[in-house]
């Protein structure tokens, strides 16, 4: 058997085994400079969906105000949707969460930068081919300070959808496409008992083979 095919073989089982770790499974994109829609007196939803069944485990929004988002009052909520004829329908999932803001450096359209919102969600678990949207509100009430969802480039999606004063409809377009991105758990599989037999013997016939040489 070959030293050089057994170390590639054993190095490619641990890899198998390493322990998954968090990265974008869905991007919407990044800030356009060009508008935003308002997020605390409106919920505001953008659609995705994924080829693969795949678990969504947090997400990054890009909010902007009028210099900064000091007006926010430190509230958020996130909304995961069914999809509904092309707007969002039953509620999922939802959560309060308190996210980590950071500023981005890319200006915004109407004063300011771009802030980052990134947050966990509870893990959700989304089918292949079906559409879902995620909703985010930025406060307590439904009160106006003007905190904007900052806008993306058009893409393969739908427009984004809004519902003033209320976190379940009625929804209407805006138009506009908004930046994100999900994250997720890479999968890992985990080595069967037949490949961890395999990899036992090829290890024993290593250290045979280097006694011989040794030899």
């Amino acid at each position: 058997m070959n030293i050089k095919g057994l170390a590639f073989g054993a190095a490619a089982l641990v890899a198998l085994s390493m322990p998954s770790e968090a990265a974008v499974v869905f991007n919407n994109g990044g800030p356009n400079d060009v508008s935003g829609n308002e997020t605390t007196a409106w919920v505001q939803a953008e659609d995705f969906s994924f080829a693969a069944n795949t678990t969504v485990t947090g997400a990054g929004v890009y909010l902007a105000g009028f210099g900064d988002v000091s007006a926010w009052d430190g509230s958020f909520t996130y909304f995961i949707y069914a999809n509904d004829g092309g707007s969002p329908g039953a509620v999922l999932q939802s959560g309060g969460v308190t996210p980590t803001v950071t500023d981005s450096g890319i200006v915004w359209c109407c004063d300011g930068n771009a802030f980052l919102f990134e947050f966990d969600i509870a893990d959700f678990a989304a089918a292949a081919g079906e559409t879902y949207w995620l909703g985010i509100h930025a406060s307590a009430t439904f009160g106006e300070d003007f905190i904007y969802w900052v806008t993306t480039d058009a893409n393969a999606t739908a427009s984004g959808q809004e519902s003033f004063g209320s976190s379940t409809g009625p929804w209407t377009t805006n138009s506009q496409e908004h930046a994100f991105y999900l994250t997720g758990a890479r999968e890992v599989t985990v080595p069967e008992p037949a490949s961890l037999a395999l990899l036992g013997a090829g290890l024993l016939g290593l250290g045979f083979a280097t006694r011989r040489r040794a030899a």
